[in-house]
């Protein structure tokens, strides 16, 4: 019979299933963020930074400062309640996201496509 290879301890990044929903709040409120915002990342980076902070502190990953992780300017308060978060609007055009010369584009098909 064949043995099987010996364990080995997950990849960083690798975690615990929150089985208790220990985190759920936080979870949700960052879904949400995420749903509201186009799936813009960066809109809701208070928001993931208070799930792996939230973590962290139920032993659910392993203790690392955020900035550590990537969150440089983002400051986690214990006590804030994520349950009922609402994303910041986007600005203007930004839900398409940015192509250069667009406006250049479209200026030229409301000109008929002439050369100004």
């Amino acid at each position: 019979p064949s043995k099987s290879a010996p364990g080995k301890p997950p990849d960083k990044g690798s975690f615990p299933l929150d089985h208790g929903a220990e985190c759920k709040d936080a979870m949700e409120a960052y879904m949400r963020c995420m749903k509201g915002s186009g799936m813009h990342t960066y809109l809701c980076r208070d928001l993931s930074a208070a799930y792996l902070k939230c973590r962290m502190d139920r032993a659910l990953m392993a203790p690392e400062e955020l900035e550590d992780l990537g969150f440089h300017h983002v400051h986690v308060h214990a006590d804030q309640d994520h349950r009922k978060h609402v994303p910041p609007p986007l600005a203007q055009g930004t839900d398409r996201g940015f192509v250069a010369g667009l406006g250049r584009v479209e200026a030229y098909r409301q000109q008929g496509g002439q050369h100004g």
